[in-house]
């Protein structure tokens, strides 16, 4: 904890005085003639806490309130020593109070690991901030703060709470979200500035974290002040928790491509593949080499147009007219700006990679070539596998038209395959080329490939 320096103001009337890897924030909250303490720290903090306050207060001016956003012993370890030091009430949100002789059972299965150790609890230090501790209405408006709201974000614990005020769209979340990663020892260390979820292990119900999570992003914070992790503030920061919360309610990256479609429908000009996909890249080709992957399933080679490192990735071939062609569902990939910086000259096929060119195709012109995406290997207009693919990929009816996969085609390039290596490009559309089976054979080199 900083005892040796002033508490940073992080919004109006609103000061961080504890901050830093590993340690929970705490928030001196003004509002008017008066001000609150929300969260309280470890245990034996509450004298620099004392110090920090009178910094700004000055001396002799105790809080109208202390709120705890809920009793974790990183957020309430201090609560008791406070109030009693301060002569002020310690305010919980009326769930986050066990029932008399009750105790706490998780419903998340990972939460369950530390069960056993969050019973021990009461009985220890946090035994008389459980004791002092009083439910407050939420309906009735937040104690001490006539200008905020509380918000209910169950999930991490039953009865945890953040704080909003509308005015300037400051959100105090406590540990409902985070702006650094506390899933693992990895992601404290180098305090990341990013918008997570609360630790898994110690979260009581998922489901219901994730659903606090996303009624926060509908209140489209201007100011994120956490329970962990550096404020985050700025014009993009309600984009950044929305885009957060709807990955998160899209369900662990994992399952993108396994137990669920890719999503790559978005009209943006990069849409990002599950990170399992990067992961699980250099197992494409080899597939594709011991000849288990499909018919029209290739691999592309072409150097990094900054290092010239040979890159492969496994792309689906789709027949159009006689022609064949590539199309990049993930916009603006990394291989389509490895192509153009490489002039179109790459090494290509299934098993036996040869030398080709790939030609791209103007927008105006792609239709046909996704429409034939969508129906390649025999597959019918409107079928099952046709339609999945129509949704996820494209964004567009099960059985689409031209018209409408021509208004979406900017959005996708796509690369004709041509069999001479060195044949100009030209203007336009590339007329259809040759398999590129009757390509020069390379014992896996590029001619004077550009580097």
């Amino acid at each position: 904890m900083r005892s040796d320096s002033r508490p940073t103001e992080v919004a109006a009337g609103i000061y961080l005085i504890v901050r830093g890897t590993g340690k929970s924030n705490v928030y001196l909250v003004e509002s008017g003639s008066q001000w609150v303490l929300i969260d309280a720290g470890w245990a034996h903090q509450d004298e620099v806490i004392k110090r920090s306050a009178e910094m700004v207060f000055g001396v002799n001016t105790p809080p109208a309130a202390l709120l705890l956003t809920h009793l974790h012993p990183d957020h309430a370890g201090s609560a008791a020593e406070l109030a009693q030091a301060w002569h002020v009430p310690v305010y919980v949100h009326p769930a986050e109070l066990p029932p008399p002789g009750g105790k706490l059972a998780y419903t998340d299965p990972v939460g369950r690991i530390v069960e056993p150790f969050a019973r021990l609890l009461p009985a220890g230090q946090f035994g008389e901030c459980l004791r002092i501790a009083a439910a407050f209405d939420p309906s009735a408006g937040v104690p001490g703060l006539p200008d905020w709201q509380c918000i209910p974000t169950p999930g991490h614990t039953p009865g945890h709470a953040s704080y909003f005020r509308a005015a300037d769209g400051v959100l105090v979340t406590g540990d409902a979200l985070l702006t650094v990663s506390a899933r693992s020892l990895w992601g404290v260390l180098p305090g990341q500035h990013q918008v997570c979820g609360p630790p898994r292990i110690s979260t009581w119900d998922w489901a219901a974290a994730t659903k606090s999570i996303a009624r926060l992003a509908g209140l489209e914070p201007q100011v994120l002040a956490p329970g962990h992790g550096t404020p985050m503030t700025g014009t993009a920061t309600p984009a950044v928790v929305r885009a957060f919360s709807d990955r998160l309610a899209a369900g662990p990256e994992v399952a993108a491509g396994l137990l669920r479609p890719v999503d790559y429908s978005s009209r943006t000009r990069y849409r990002r593949p599950p990170e399992m996909y990067a992961r699980l890249q250099w197992l494409g080709p080899l597939v594709v080499a011991a000849g288990m992957a499909p018919h029209d399933v290739i691999v592309l080679e072409v150097p990094g147009r900054n290092t010239g490192v040979i890159h492969r990735t496994t792309l689906v071939r789709a027949d159009c007219d006689g022609g064949h062609y590539l199309v990049a569902l993930a916009g603006e990939s990394e291989w389509v700006r490895n192509v153009r910086a490489a002039g179109g000259r790459v090494v290509i096929g299934p098993r036996h990679r040869r030398a080709a060119r790939l030609a791209e195709v103007p927008a105006q012109q792609r239709a046909p070539v996704i429409r034939a995406y969508l129906q390649r290997s025999g597959r019918q207009p409107g079928s099952k596998a046709a339609a999945s693919e129509a949704r996820y990929y494209f964004g567009v009816a099960a059985d689409p038209s031209l018209e409408e996969l021509g208004q979406i085609a900017t959005y996708y390039p796509v690369f004709q395959i041509v069999n001479d290596a060195h044949q100009p490009t030209g203007n336009g559309a590339p007329p259809p080329g040759a398999d590129i089976t009757g390509g020069t054979r390379l014992a896996g080199q590029f001619p004077s490939l550009p580097r």
